[in-house]
């Protein structure tokens, strides 16, 4: 007899609404309850769901009836609820990242593998029909070697969007690229494979108030040989549609939002897809799409269930956060080889000048 997914909602912010509309079309889950610092707020939804309300994320995460709990709060909090959810033997579907360090994130990998339980990350690109039509092309040879890969994600927020959460690093994790580019990143490495060695630089260019960046920019070469380039922005005008290109020695392919652009192969020559794309740059974050939340949760019932594994383990959502750790590292790096430069330039002037003085 299948287990229904029993879910509680911790977090009712842009996002939640989608989870919300995909939870009620899935046969086989109940939204029992939901929780939210903003207790009227989550008073009003608990209404509209016809569920309960709970005046505490200890209260949901210790219901009885609940064996599924829902994390969209910033990933600031999942250390602290992941580890009390594993406690209490609830499975949990967190939204992205997957956190903010990775000494957390593997400690509340290990504890949820300890207690047996399921997490998993949202990342529903994965389950787009573009993402399953470029997987399939890669894995039949149609793209011949893969030699590189170019991840595109050029957005525009304005201050009011930094004014919560998302200008913290403590409670983001990151910037541009934890929040917004780590969807397409991910896909990048589900199609590409993992990263080797990253160099990079990232900036404020725009929200310069904030303690994260607005704009990162890194080279790329993944352990298959390939190269990419990751180009992350929230401070371009007016933003364009994010973009991931895969190119391969016999075929390659773009994925623009979520349908394919452009296919070519010089293996499949009647199959080509050349067409204008009809992505736009996400200026609402609420503005996603419910079908591939669903496809996730589906995901999850599987796993739960049958013991199909899930296509968004804890171990695939830290390998995005990895990458990202690295290219923080790699600017930070930089960063202090140009100031150690600064400091040889000047001992140099120094050098000398004494020497002038001397001769003089």
């Amino acid at each position: 007899m299948s287990v229904i997914m029993k879910i509680g909602v911790i977090g009712c912010g842009t996002i939640s609404k989608a989870h919300f509309e995909a939870i009620k079309t899935i046969d086989n889950a109940m939204l029992i309850g939901v929780a939210d610092d903003n207790l009227s707020q989550a008073t009003s939804i608990a209404e509209h769901y016809g569920c309960k309300v709970y005046s505490s994320n200890f209260d949901l995460i210790s219901d009885s009836e609940i064996n599924t709990v829902v994390l969209l709060t910033p990933p600031g909090y999942h250390a602290e609820l992941i580890e009390l959810c594993a406690l209490n033997k609830k499975n949990v579907l967190a939204e992205k990242p997957i956190g903010v360090s990775l000494k957390d994130i593997d400690n509340y990998i290990n504890l949820c593998k300890k207690n047996d339980v399921l997490l998993s990350i949202v990342s529903q690109h994965r389950f787009d029909s573009a993402t399953t039509f470029a997987r399939k092309k890669i894995k039949e040879g149609k793209l011949g070697k893969l030699v590189g890969a170019n991840c595109s994600v050029n957005w525009y927020r304005d201050a009011n969007y930094y004014k919560s959460w998302r200008g913290s690093k403590e409670l983001a994790g990151g910037g541009v690229l934890a929040i917004q580019a780590i969807h397409t990143i991910d896909l990048m490495l589900w199609l590409m494979g993992e990263v080797e060695s990253v160099k990079a630089y990232i900036d404020q260019m725009l929200h310069s108030s904030t303690d994260v960046e607005d704009t990162a920019m890194a080279c790329l070469k993944f352990k298959n040989g390939g190269l990419g380039v990751i180009s992350a922005t929230t401070s371009a005008y007016p933003g364009y549609p994010a973009r991931l290109d895969i190119l391969g020695t016999q075929g390659s392919l773009t994925i623009e939002g979520d349908e394919i652009t452009f296919y070519k192969s010089n293996i499949e020559k009647d199959e080509s897809i050349i067409k204008k794309s009809s992505a736009k740059t996400v200026s609402d974050p609420s503005q996603v799409s419910v079908q591939s939340i669903k496809a996730q949760y589906e995901d999850f019932f599987e796993a739960l269930n049958h013991g199909k594994e899930l296509t968004i383990t804890s171990e695939e959502a830290r390998k995005a956060f990895k990458l990202l750790d690295a290219i923080y590292k790699s600017s930070e790096s930089d960063k202090q080889v140009q100031q150690l430069l600064q400091r040889e330039m000047k001992q140099l002037w120094i050098s000398r000048r004494g020497k002038k003085d001397a001769v003089s």
